[in-house]
């Protein structure tokens, strides 16, 4: 099969095996980044939908960009933000009672 696609494109067979791995790292770097994007709640921007319409249409070069610049909120789910010790502590004791008093 590769050496069909090399002697269709007129491309050495490394050619057609480095062209193919580079899109499947694409492709899976795509839906990383699709998969990462839904489970963040606030987004650089706001919205969510221009970050998906980069990623599809940028390709990699989208991807790379979303990498960089729009994972800079936690996702949904993670203690970073508001999961200080004293926060914790403190939801904690309202839900079953102060632990220091008894």
């Amino acid at each position: 099969m590769l050496r069909l696609l090399a002697d269709r494109f007129g491309l050495p067979t490394a050619a057609v095996i480095l062209l193919l791995v580079i899109l499947l790292v694409q492709v899976a770097l795509q839906v990383y980044s699709l998969v990462d994007l839904s489970k963040r709640h606030p987004v650089p921007g706001g919205r969510k939908w221009p970050w998906a319409l980069l990623i599809v249409a940028g390709s990699l070069l989208g991807v790379i960009i979303y990498l960089a610049i729009g994972r800079s909120s936690p996702p949904i789910g993670t203690d970073q933000g508001a999961g200080t010790a004293e926060a914790r502590k403190q939801a904690l004791d309202r839900l079953y009672g102060d632990r220091d008093r008894r």
